[in-house]
Formats: C-alpha cells, sequence, structure tokens
C-alpha cells in the first residue's frame, strides 16, 4: 500500500478503536493525540524506506531516512511481529513521559497507536508481497494465503487508489457521522 492509503487506513483504524472505548472523562486532549499518533503510527512500519512519507513529514526526514537506509530492509524488522513487540515497548515508554496534567490518557492512546501501527501490516498482507510476519524468518505471509495470492493487490495499483483509498475515507467520514454525540461531547462539554 501506498502512504497516503496506510494513513487513511490507521487513523480510521484507530478513531474508531478510540471512539469505542471513549469516556467523556478522556477530553480533547486525548482524541487529538489519538488523531496525531494515529496517523504517524501507520506509516512507522514503513520507516526501512528512506523516501516514505514517515520521513516526508518528519521535521530533518530526509537526514533520518538516509541513516536508517543502510541498517535496514523494506518489509523487514518493521512489518514483522518482532517489530510491533519493539514498537510496542518503546511507544509505551515513550508515552509515559506525557505529564499528567496534559489529560492524556496514555493506556488508551497507546494501544490507538498499536492498532494503528498493526493495520499497516495487515493492508500489508494483502499486497502481492506480502510481509515477513516471523521476521527474522523470511517467508512472506499474505492474506489470502497460498493459492489464492492471485487476488492480492498490487501497491498504488488502480484497485489501491479508485476502490480502498475512497472507501477508507469514506468509512472515516461515516464513523464521524455516526459517532458524532461522544465527538461532540469530547470537544464542547
Amino acid at each position: 500500500m501506498t502512504g497516503k492509503t496506510h494513513q487513511a487506513i490507521g487513523l480510521t483504524a484507530g478513531t474508531a478503536a478510540y471512539l469505542i472505548y471513549v469516556t467523556p472523562v478522556y477530553g480533547p486532549a486525548s482524541l487529538a493525540w489519538v488523531l496525531v499518533l494515529s496517523s504517524l503510527a501507520a506509516l512507522l512500519p514503513d520507516v526501512d524506506q528512506p523516501g516514505s512519507k514517515i520521513w516526508k513529514i518528519l521535521p530533518f526526514g530526509k537526514v533520518g531516512g538516509e541513516l536508517v537506509n543502510p541498517f535496514l530492509q523494506h518489509r523487514n524488522l518493521s512489518h514483522s511481529l518482532l517489530g510491533l513487540a519493539l514498537v510496542a515497548w518503546g511507544s509505551h515508554a515513550l508515552l509515559y513521559l506525557i505529564p499528567s496534567y496534559w489529560g492524556v490518557n496514555i493506556p488508551v492512546v497507546w494501544a490507538v497507536f498499536l492498532i494503528s501501527y498493526a493495520s499497516h501490516l495487515l493492508a500489508d498482507m494483502v499486497t502481492v508481497e506480502g510481509i515477513p510476519l516471523l521476521f527474522p524468518y523470511q517467508r512472506m505471509f499474505g492474506i489470502p494465503p497460498y493459492p489464492l495470492q492471485g487476488v492480492r493487490i498490487e501497491t498504488g495499483g488502480w484497485f489501491e487508489n479508485l476502490v480502498i483509498f475512497p472507501a477508507v475515507n469514506l468509512l472515516f467520514l461515516v464513523l464521524l457521522w455516526m459517532k458524532w454525540p461522544v465527538l461532540h461531547t469530547l470537544l464542547f462539554h
């Protein structure tokens, strides 16, 4: 999948997860963190590509991408369960640096972050290439598995651009519309 599709899927998955668990005590601070971090988390597995969208939106991203490039190959560690576990550990530690008086519900934001990261892995599993889910074991896993792998989609192809990307954006708008009472309470009360 392309960066824009990953970002849309991650934002939709993260926001949906947040709105399922939300209670009015979470407030707008948690919602803001959810929106920003779910977008970033959905792009994070592509940190292993110097020209990826994550590097384009981060300050000094071009330099960061070039520094990381010699150490990581695309769709290896960051596209695996081991990578997800390492990101879970690191993000948990970083999120707990947020001061409590900011009013951010860290466990919920952390769960949303991981859901958005995992959405990237799932989305890449439906592509022709698949992902090395059990890295360092190099076998590529995909959905659907052999012998039906012929129906997987091509990254950046017409199906992703004309069907998946618009459908995910529409789903996000429907989600906001369906959960508007909850969002209104969070934002304006």
